[in-house]
């Protein structure tokens, strides 16, 4: 169980969220399930500390208590997991995701259209690519 928070401003088009208390290396990819209707995000994962709290704990923004199991969720992944509300606990389930499979999905679910298209493109090229040596190879 987390409770879900709301991102700052400066976070609303990031490509993470913050968590409290885990143990995932600095920067992971994370793979986060919503228990209640099995949809997933993937994303990067920030640890809340010290310097996240105090800059989060300004009035009149709900204030974070390190020791708590918190996540602070920007809209565009809280409307992916099903439109979850802030200010409540979630059954969500995270784990690590840093394969290829997992920075590939992070990638095309990320907020910022340009990331995913770039995405997109780049898909599109190797296939492109693979097409062009088969065919020179025939």
């Amino acid at each position: 169980m987390f409770k879900v928070l709301a991102a700052t401003r400066e976070d609303m088009n990031e490509g993470w969220v913050w968590l409290s208390q885990h143990k995932f290396a600095p920067r992971s990819i994370v793979k986060i399930r919503n228990r209640a209707n099995n949809k997933v995000v993937y994303c990067e994962a920030l640890e809340i500390d010290e310097n996240f709290i105090k800059e989060y704990n300004q009035t009149p923004r709900v204030s974070i208590c390190q020791s708590d199991s918190t996540m602070v969720v920007n809209g565009w992944y809280r409307n992916r997991l099903g439109g979850i509300a802030t200010k409540q606990d979630h059954d969500l389930e995270v784990s690590e995701a840093n394969g290829f499979w997992g920075k590939f999905r992070a990638s095309t679910g990320h907020p910022q259209v340009v990331v995913r298209l770039a995405t997109w493109l780049s898909v599109i090229s190797v296939g492109l690519g693979i097409l062009g040596v088969c065919l020179a190879l025939k």
